[in-house]
């Protein structure tokens, strides 16, 4: 299945325990192509670019077109705040389990054993997810499964490395406006929406990935190979392996139920706020999980293009 997927929607209940920090790229690299649209025709314009939330350094620094859309951008535009005091406050209350509830008895014996296994080989203390719920766990197992696979040993930098934190650094830097797509509520509505089937699933995935991680296959297994195509800017390479990936034989409901739940009705919401911000006019620069974007049929940008906006891809 696809679950990396899962982190490009809210990477905040992994950041509370991960503790991410800042990340100075000064290395030399050619600029990064990306994921990179441009938006014209109504009172405004728009730059759309797509993120991966967990990033190598291999990715940065941007390249000029990015660099050149940011500059030219009034106000910068995220799916969700996931940096200020009353989002982590709002984020931590929803990832809690209800007084008296256990992790345990939420999982049953099975799998929370398994879950221990992991635990053990991340060093990561049980008692640290004995008061989640299950989608917090399972969120914050895939930040450390995701690193590991981009070599990565440093969760901290790896969640700096993501294109929105970048991408933030610059808005801050230039004390530019912010605008969020959704609500932290929102996005954890749609978590906490996921049925008990597709979360057992998608918990169980990411302990067998973290155990053995020969085991993993389909849009997971290419992970590693997920900063060369960002830099190179190849967004046929991410829809083609997530389109070829996401049915999980044996799946295929509850692989249904994730594309629908956390890609296809997110992206009609998206693109119906994106109309908003552009019939009021200005210049924004938007940074979206990349599958908001790539993907051919309910995409963000078809969807744009359906409303009467052109949409191009930039260095096309």
């Amino acid at each position: 299945m696809k679950k990396r997927v899962w982190l490009w929607v809210a990477v905040a209940a992994a950041t509370l325990l991960a503790g991410a920090l800042g990340y100075s790229l000064t290395h030399p690299a050619q600029g990064s192509r990306g994921i990179l649209y441009h938006v014209t025709g109504g009172s405004g314009e728009m730059y759309l670019l797509g993120s991966i939330h967990i990033g190598a350094s291999a990715m940065y620094p941007f390249g000029t077109e990015i660099q050149q859309a940011m500059a030219a951008s009034d106000t910068f535009v995220y799916e969700c705040d996931t940096t200020s005091a009353q989002a982590v406050a709002e984020v931590k209350a929803r990832m809690a389990l209800p007084a008296g509830q256990t992790l345990r008895e939420q999982l049953g014996d099975t799998l929370y054993a398994e879950l221990t296994q992991v635990c053990r080989k991340l060093n990561l203390a049980t008692s640290a997810l004995d008061t989640l719920k299950p989608w917090a766990v399972i969120n914050t197992l895939a930040v450390y499964s995701t690193a590991a696979e981009l070599g990565q040993t440093d969760v901290s930098e790896a969640l700096s490395l993501g294109i929105e934190e970048q991408v933030r650094d610059v808005s801050m830097s230039k004390n530019k406006p912010t605008v969020y797509l959704e609500t932290m509520d929102e996005q954890t509505d749609v978590l906490e929406g996921f049925s008990e089937a597709l979360q057992r699933y998608l918990l169980k995935s990411e302990c067998d990935t973290i155990l053995d991680p020969q085991s993993v296959t389909g849009l997971d297994a290419s992970v590693a190979d997920w900063p060369a195509w960002w830099q190179s800017g190849d967004a046929n390479a991410f829809a083609g392996q997530y389109l070829n990936s996401y049915l999980a034989p044996g799946y295929e409901d509850i692989s249904l139920e994730y594309h629908t739940k956390l890609i296809s009705q997110r992206n009609t919401s998206m693109a119906q706020r994106l109309d908003v911000l552009l019939k009021g006019g200005g210049t924004y620069f938007v940074t979206i999980g990349l599958l908001h974007l790539v993907l051919p049929e309910d995409s963000v940008p078809a969807q744009l293009e359906a409303l009467g906006y052109t949409v191009s891809r930039v260095g096309d």
